[in-house]
Parts: C-alpha cells; structure tokens; sequence
C-alpha cells in the first residue's frame, strides 16, 4: 500500500467516523441491489495487492451496499443500533486478538469475563453456578443439551449413547436451534418434542406434563425441556414455574432461552415475565439483542458449578493447558471452542458507561416503544393487531376496499417497503397461515417519532397498493 500506515489508519476511522454520523440523518436502511450488480462493483483479487486509496475507497463501497443494522428505523431482527462505549470495546478486542482459552494469553480479558459472568449469575439467583461466554444464542442452546446429558450420564462423553431414546421438550414456537441441538448432539430430531403453545405462544405446561408420562410409559427418557422466554416471534414467556415443577417431578434438566427475553433483567416494569428464572438449571442469555452491543454477545450461565468441564474437556491439549500461577483461571476446558473472541470487552464497556441504572432506564425506553406502536397501531382502523407482548408488535394491513387478501396485501407492502428501502421491518407467519408484520424493538437508536414515520410509510406503501 502507498499511504503510511498512520494515514491509512486516519482515512479508515474518518470514512468510519463518517458512516456513523450520517446513520441517523440518511433516509435509507438500504439500498436494494441484485447480487450480480453487487458483484461488479467489487474488484477481483489479482496478484498484486491494491493501494491503500483502493482500499479505503472499496470500503466506503461495501459502506454504502450493507444494510444499516444501526439506522433508527432498521427494525428487522432482534439486534440493531450503536453505542460508542461497546463499538470502542469491539475495536479494542479485535486490536489485541487473543484467545480466551487461557489466563495467560488473555489476562485481564479473562477476570473482564468473569466478572460479567459473575453479574449476571447474581441477577437470575445462580450465585454459585458458572458460566462462560458462547458463538451465539444457539451455541448457548446447544451447549445446555449436552450439559442436560451430562447431568443424566457424565460417562456418555466417553461411551457415547448405549440407546438413542432420549427425549427433550421445547415448546411449538421455541429457536429452530434446538433441532440442530438435536442432531449435534446425536439426540436426533425426532426426539425433539414440540408441546403445544397457547394463543399468546406460551408453552402448555399441563400438555407438557401429558407427552412426558406418555413417553416414560413408552420407555422414552425424558433430559431436558428448553423453556423460551421471550419468543423471536410472538414475545411469549413460557410458564416458567410451572415447568419447573414438572421438571422436578420427573427430575429434568430445565433450560430457560432467555436469549431475547432476558433483556426483562434490566427492567423495573417487566421484570416479573423472569418469574421463576432461579429455578432453571440453565439460561441463554444475549446482550447483543435487547443491551446493544454489536454481535456476538452471548453467554451461557448454569447453577451447577463444574457441569461446563465436565461436558466440554478433551484430551490432547497438554500444549496449551499448562500449570502456572492463576492456571485455575483458564477458560479452554469450560468451552467448546478452542479459538475464542473477547466478546467480553463489549458488554463491560457498555456496562461501565451507562451503569446498571442506565441499562434498566434503556431498557424501558425499548418496551416503551412497543407501548407507542401498540397504541398507533390500534387506533387505526387501517390496520389490525394481531399481538403485542413485551418487544414484539405483530400486524397487519387491511386493503381500503376489501378486495385483496389480508395475508397477500401484507406481503405485498413489505416487498415494496424493502425495495424502498426506507424502514426494514419482517414478516412472520402463525401455524393457521396468518400472515402479518412482526415489529421488534431492540434498537436504542430508534425514538417514538421514527415509529410514526414507519407507520405512515407503510400506509402511504398501502394506498399507492391499494386496488380502488
């Protein structure tokens, strides 16, 4: 490259720097290309590498044809926004670039994942549990499967399954991460239970109890239930003590996927939807959904203290796990990863800047939202509400005259509002086939007058649709 390596670094943050402060002002989430097109405004590699200009310029390229996960009204998925204090910490992780396998390469990152993994073990009554920092919330999901077989038979890590009639129950709206849990794990899909979900989408805890005495009957046994707090379409909370109490009954690990719900800790108005939370064996919990840090921000935390080792050491690994002093810190056997991201520095930072009163006061700004939208929602006849429970808004269009299904009409705004490019906002789809908008609220970027711009451009989108 042609440029010092002080101007590039300049040129990077200031095109960085740029980006970050014209999210708010600039009218698009983004816009809509064919991958074909994409790929010709990127340059092929070549053998002989580009100049820093070329490099500075491809990045405001790439800038420019990405979708604005920190726009105000980028409402898409259960993350979005920006905070300076977490962005500070990402660049800080990635600069420093050690693994958290160990003490020794990572100190003080380490004591920062402890400490964090302390926090939040006090916040859902887990005082003298575990935890550790995972890929995602689906890493988190999968990890409680193996621990729930562990706890049932620590001697399977070696012997593998004497049988495969294993059994885990998640409710009908649970993560799809669970199935993949399933086959990971060798418990197999098929062995993965739905129990039937209520009008709210919350778990049947008696039809749960019903599938469990039926499959002992059938010789079944049952290792965990995956209770979802908080569910990426609907917002349900599972009935979390009376699960428990089933659990005990028939001795089951009890996982909570608290990964979007979980957010409610930081809340003073919506903090009893956790009801019960102390009684989980394991939770799922992600900062990067509802707190704003970029991703990946997840942890795994557990109450059974050394379960983690338990299921996740291997052998072989004697060129990395070494005695030394502060040794009984390393992280490397507690986890599935070998490699792993300082994912910690984000959250900390965040956590340092706002303050536990500042995270709660965030919190509520985000379930005020959904309050707002609720309310706009309702009190136009153009549109119909079909939920709204704790972040999550679901509804749809009616066409002016009734001459277009409800289902069609709605797809058919959300095609427009994409190419548009305005607002992103999805779509979700019940059993019954009802289709309609799922509006979330995970971005602190977003204000009650952006929730008034998005509805008014979705009827605007609906008027110029409408058959007259």
């Amino acid at each position: 490259m042609s440029q010092s390596k002080d101007n590039f670094l300049n040129d990077v943050f200031l095109t960085l720097q740029e980006y970050i402060l014209k999210s708010e002002k600039n009218d698009f989430v983004v816009k809509v290309s064919s991958a074909e097109s994409l790929k010709q405004r990127l340059p092929g590699l070549r053998p002989q590498g580009a100049s820093s200009e070329e490099i500075v310029d491809e990045l405001k390229t790439i800038l420019e044809n990405s979708v604005q996960t920190i726009h105000p009204m980028f409402l898409n998925q259960l993350f979005g926004g920006f905070d300076e204090a977490a962005w500070a910490g990402e660049i800080a992780s990635t600069l420093l670039n050690p693994t958290m396998a160990t003490f020794e390469i990572a100190p003080i990152l380490t004591v920062i994942e402890k400490r964090l993994v302390s926090e939040l073990l006090k916040m859902m009554g887990f005082e003298r549990g575990e935890g550790i920092m995972v890929t995602g919330g689906s890493n988190s999901n999968l990890v409680a499967m193996l621990c729930a077989r562990t706890e049932y038979s620590p001697s399977i890590r070696q012997t593998g399954f004497g049988h495969n009639r294993f059994r885990v129950y998640v409710s009908a709206e649970a993560h799809y991460s669970f199935d993949k849990a399933a086959n990971i794990t060798g418990i197999g899909t098929q062995n993965l239970i739905q129990v039937p979900s209520n009008e709210k989408g919350e778990m049947i805890a008696e039809e749960l109890e019903r599938i469990i005495k039926a499959d002992l009957n059938e010789g079944y046994t049952p290792i965990m239930v995956g209770a979802t707090l908080g569910t990426t379409v609907m917002g349900a909370f599972d009935p979390l003590v009376k699960i428990a109490k089933i659990c005990e009954t028939y001795k089951i690990w009890l996982h909570a996927d608290a990964a979007w719900g979980g957010g409610a800790l930081f809340s003073h108005s919506h903090k009893h939807l956790l009801k019960g939370l102390e009684l989980a064996d394991s939770v799922t919990f992600d900062a990067h959904k509802t707190l704003g840090t970029p991703l990946i921000t997840s942890f795994f935390l557990t109450k059974h203290a050394g379960i983690l080792k338990d299921t996740n050491r291997g052998g072989g690994a004697e060129y990395l796990f070494h005695e030394y002093d502060n040794s009984e810190w390393d992280t490397g056997t507690y986890s599935l990863q070998c490699g792993r991201r300082a994912d910690a520095l984000k959250l900390w930072l965040l956590w340092r800047a706002h303050g536990t009163e500042g995270l709660i006061k965030r919190t509520e700004h985000l379930l005020e939202l959904a309050q707002y939208a609720t309310k706009e929602i309702s009190s136009n006849a153009r549109f119909k509400l079909i939920h709204s429970h704790y972040l999550n808004v679901c509804f749809q269009v009616h066409a002016r005259h009734d001459q277009e299904n409800i289902n069609s009409f709605t797809l058919r705004i959300r095609k427009e509002l994409v190419q548009e490019g305005r607002a992103l906002v999805n779509y979700a789809q019940r059993a019954d086939g009802t289709i309609f908008f799922r509006l979330v609220f995970p971005n602190h970027q977003t204000q009650k007058s952006h929730i008034s711009e998005l509805l008014k451009i979705i009827l605007e989108t609906a008027n110029r649709l409408d058959i007259v």
